[in-house]
């Protein structure tokens, strides 16, 4: 099989992708190759615990998006990419599919050895996986405590799931579940600022929320969290998240230490023309920012390396990504914590409560109408 582009990856980034590359070039073959049915709206799962959404409205299914959008589904795995030979080998039955260009954005998975015990002894409910026991979990007691760890490139998340399982919690007369909030080191004060980070720790404790601040993790045993400082007992612990690459057989001189894709501000790849990346995966350097890894984020890499693939196609020059648009994004926090939050902008809170929240549902309903077809949720129950 062979494509003008191929994009690996089913997430927000490999669609937005595909079907921004279809849009700039509507003659191109372009094919996605990914092992999921669905395209699963992430940004939702922390609406799980208190059943804000239906479930079934957190995923899309790609063979209706490409239909839509003109590109190829390819349901499978990748087993291998060879930059040299221009091809990417799928796992199931080893078979090849050839490319002009490629667009990388598989995501990040969690990194489940990143803390001592974690893998054995918690739950990473930014993976889908994790997320759905997780509700499992939550449902099943009537007492006991719930630990969020924030930790590493993704801690937003946590906020937002310890909220929402609070919430949850209360709005089923289940008071005597508790819901705390760890944060390592000083993971708040550097996403939100010290002045933003204690006002979404107050907006917090109005659902209940014990946070332990500035803390120095250890490890997970079974029943407990254990910190520099002493132990938390806990019946569950969740971690958000410490992320890694995932494997796909590139040359390990590509890679980070962490296994994200090294690429320039164009989002290419300077070893080998013609292989862009985005989203999670992408570890972009040159631009002076460090940019973090959120939902947003990813989809303004995608246009960038969608626009880029097609640019290079015809001998044209890529573009380095808007590094003034991708530092406004990078300056807006708004962890929705159980329907509140405080609005962040360039480490300083700005506005609090639940109305500023309006603007992210609208987002998310923008997004949804792009893809769905099928009516569904468009934002949280209240």
């Amino acid at each position: 099989m062979d494509f003008d582009v191929v994009v690996v990856g089913g997430g927000a980034a490999g669609v937005d992708a595909a079907a921004e590359v279809r849009r700039r070039a509507p003659e191109a073959s372009v094919a996605l190759i990914s092992p999921e049915r669905d395209l699963h709206y992430r940004p939702w799962l922390v609406y799980l615990p208190a059943a804000a959404v239906p479930e079934t409205d957190l995923s899309i299914p790609l063979s209706g998006i490409a239909s839509t959008h003109g590109f190829q589904h390819i349901q499978d795995s990748v087993h291998e990419v060879r930059p040299k030979a221009g091809e990417v080998t799928l796992s199931t039955d080893g078979r090849r599919v050839t490319y002009h260009r490629l667009i990388l954005a598989p995501g990040a998975p969690a990194d489940r050895d990143r803390i001592p015990g974690a893998a054995e002894h918690a739950l990473y409910p930014c993976d889908r996986g994790d997320a759905g026991e997780l509700v499992r979990r939550l449902r099943e007691p009537t007492t006991g405590t719930v630990v969020f760890l924030l930790t590493g490139e993704r801690i937003g998340p946590g906020l937002e799931y310890a909220g929402w399982s609070a919430r949850a919690a209360r709005d089923a007369g289940r008071g005597s579940v508790k819901v705390v909030v760890v944060e390592d080191g000083d993971a708040m004060d550097r996403q939100f600022g010290v002045q933003a980070a204690d006002r979404l720790v107050s907006t917090a404790g109005t659902l209940g929320i014990e946070t332990v601040r500035h803390a120095r993790v250890e490890r997970v045993e079974s029943g407990k969290l254990v910190l520099a400082s002493g132990a938390i007992g806990a019946d569950i612990v969740c971690v958000t998240s410490p992320l890694r690459g995932p494997d796909l057989g590139l040359p390990a001189e590509l890679l980070d230490a962490r296994g994200m894709l090294k690429v320039d501000a164009t989002l290419a790849v300077p070893q080998y023309a013609g292989i862009f990346s985005a989203g999670d995966f992408a570890d972009v350097q040159g631009l002076g920012l460090e940019l973090p890894k959120t939902w947003m984020m990813a989809r303004l890499q995608a246009v960038t390396a969608a626009r880029n693939a097609v640019v290079s196609l015809s001998g044209g020059r890529p573009a380095a990504l808007d590094a003034r648009k991708a530092a406004r994004m990078a300056a807006i926090s708004m962890p929705d914590v159980g329907g509140r939050t405080v609005f962040v902008r360039n480490r300083k809170p700005v506005l609090a409560g639940s109305w500023p929240l309006r603007m992210r549902y609208r987002v998310d309903a923008k997004y949804l109408s792009r893809y769905r077809t099928r009516p569904g949720a468009t934002r949280p129950a209240p």
